[in-house]
């Protein structure tokens, strides 16, 4: 069952509006944090975005309108044992080892994209400004050829999307 579940910012309480939720309790909240205080918090802890994104403790990657990565921190990075070389200025399907990214076409240019769960989520997130939580994508993943399931997030963060991994199945 999906329903809508309150989300509020950590750090100054306003409201974020609502989100999907597969959770069942209807006064469960999730907590994001504000573009305002997202903002605060990085440019006041003196550290850089990717050194700010390893202390989340929680693999993200940081994507573009394009669907290129821009940057991803440690626990992206170790989930998906790559190094930043093989991960910023990449597409999104190039990075988590999708089987469609690998065709001549490349990622998001097969009949198979349009369908593509982390390419919808990424993009609503771009258009609408919403955040999404939770939501379930799946890969066909290469060089194993085996289908993954992933539970992703996304949210916006000035022109960017911060697309974090919540689960891998």
């Amino acid at each position: 069952m999906v329903g809508a579940m309150k989300r509020v910012c950590a750090w100054c309480k306003k409201s974020l509006g609502e989100v999907e939720s597969s959770l069942v309790d209807k006064h469960a909240i999730s907590h994001g944090i504000c573009r305002e205080c997202a903002l605060d918090v990085v440019s006041r802890s003196g550290l850089p975005l990717r050194e700010f994104l390893d202390d989340l403790g929680v693999p993200v990657l940081v994507a573009d309108p394009d669907m290129r990565i821009k940057t991803a921190n440690k626990q992206a990075r170790e989930i998906l044992k790559k190094e930043l070389s093989r991960i910023e200025g990449f597409r999104c399907g190039d990075v988590l080892n999708c089987h469609w990214a690998l065709l001549p076409e490349g990622c998001g240019n097969t009949i198979c994209c349009e369908n593509c769960a982390v390419r919808e989520t990424v993009t609503e997130t771009f258009e609408t400004g919403q955040t999404i939580v939770k939501r379930l994508a799946q890969l066909n993943n290469e060089p194993e050829s085996q289908k993954i399931d992933l539970l992703i997030s996304t949210e916006l963060f000035g022109d960017v999307v911060l697309l974090r991994i919540d689960e891998v199945s």
